[in-house]
């Protein structure tokens, strides 16, 4: 069972921006797609997700055609996208955020424990449990926006750079998460990421996007060590 985009296009109106991607997310792996600023990888994350619409090729998931489905469609699916910024409701508290979670889970099947395994591994997410999401700092924000996907039982997890902004600690913190939440969960991971290092580590398979087309593709340790590939399409 995967993920699957083939030939796929799309952009911002007459603004093409991603030009034939092609790519498989095999369910329980984590699949990683960095390049630098501006090469299309949150754009390729809106429009897996279906916040941008697909103007040519497909998406399947686990056999079944999305690109044509609206955003809230897919998610119902499995598919669930924590976006850049992480969109925490302040007002609420973390608790309640995660319940939000929960509540889109209903009817998929998966650990209903999943979060107490979070919250056992990650004793900070416990002792902000009644505060409100508002009043956390930018790591801490992150982990419960990672920790209310994983309530939600993806079958598919998009990860819109969710160190941005972060310490290198708390980016330590956060992939470490990335990596329970796959385990705990068995979804396929999509994580599009600035830190390259952090990212392919963390990866089974590393896509280079640039210019808004897949240039290079392989097993993440290989690109990670590549100097050829580092220093022609990473700029590290």
């Amino acid at each position: 069972m995967s993920l699957v985009l083939e030939k796929v296009a799309s952009g911002y109106g007459r603004l093409a921006v991603l030009h034939g991607v092609d790519l498989e997310v095999p369910r329980g792996e984590i699949v990683s797609v960095v390049g630098a600023n501006g090469a299309g990888k949150s754009t390729l994350a809106q429009t897996i997700s279906g916040l941008l619409t697909t103007t040519a090729g497909t998406i399947t998931l686990d056999g079944t055609p999305v690109h044509r489905l609206r955003p809230e469609r897919r998610a119902r699916l499995g598919l669930v996208h924590v976006p850049e910024g992480r969109r925490l409701f302040g007002g609420l508290t973390v608790a309640e955020n995660v319940g939000m979670g929960r509540h889109a889970a209903r009817g998929r099947r998966g650990d209903p424990d999943v979060v107490e395994h979070l919250l056992d591994a990650f004793p900070r997410l416990r002792e902000r449990w009644g505060q409100r999401a508002g009043l956390l700092s930018g790591g801490e924000q992150q982990m419960v926006a990672l920790a209310r996907a994983a309530a939600s039982r993806p079958r598919y997890l998009l990860l819109d750079e969710p160190s941005l902004g972060l310490s290198p600690r708390l980016s330590s913190e956060v992939f470490r998460l990335v990596a329970m939440i796959a385990e705990e969960t068995g979804a396929g991971v999509v994580l599009v990421e600035q830190r390259v290092d952090a990212a392919l580590r963390l990866a089974t398979t590393g896509h280079v996007i640039e210019h808004g087309r897949i240039v290079v593709s392989g097993d993440a340790e290989e690109l990670r060590t590549s100097e050829m590939i580092r220093k022609a399409y990473l700029g590290v």
